[in-house]
């Protein structure tokens, strides 16, 4: 009971977490930028004033974060939980290690609530696959099987009073 419990909380906690990812591209990052204007090629150059179109943008490396969720939801892999609230947040670490390298740097005051957002969902994510348990096996009971050095003698079945049923002596030894 207390697993299957913590399997659905885990559960509905990485699926808000991927949802709030993905909804934090669309919030300010950094001084009235939206995170689907940050091109993704910023975050491993230096961070230019142009801007993207949603399909070149911070989007991207969220919406992996959000299908290795649904990807790990399937196969209920936890570890792909886990890895895409490291995406997560990665892409939030970078967005800001090169913010802070341009001219203008990296102030508090000028800070949305997408990466703020982007990185406590990474972090849920994790704590998700940290809460929910595996799902429990199925396991077969092995069919019974005498020991080969041990047959019942003839006398031993059913109904019938002769006979021993001693270990089996080996005849050549």
């Amino acid at each position: 009971m207390i697993s299957s419990t913590r399997r659905l909380i885990g559960l509905v906690l990485v699926v808000a977490a991927a949802a709030a990812a993905v909804c934090s591209a669309f919030l300010g990052w950094y001084g009235g930028r939206d995170g689907t204007h940050i091109r993704v090629q910023d975050l491993f150059d230096q961070i230019s004033p142009q801007t993207a179109d949603s399909l070149g943008s911070v989007l991207i490396p969220l919406a992996v974060s959000a299908v290795l969720v649904l990807a790990g939801i399937v196969v209920w892999w936890r570890w792909l939980w886990a890895l895409a609230g490291l995406v997560a947040i990665a892409t939030v670490v970078l967005w800001a290690t090169r913010q802070a390298q341009t001219v203008s740097g990296l102030h508090a005051a000028a800070m949305g609530n997408g990466p703020l957002m982007a990185a406590y969902a990474g972090g849920v994510m994790i704590l998700a696959s940290a809460i929910a348990t595996a799902r429990g096996k199925k396991v077969h009971p092995a069919p019974d099987r005498l020991s080969p050095e041990w047959t019942p003698a003839a006398g031993t079945q059913v109904g019938q009073t002769e006979g021993s049923s001693e270990p089996r002596i080996d005849e050549n030894a």
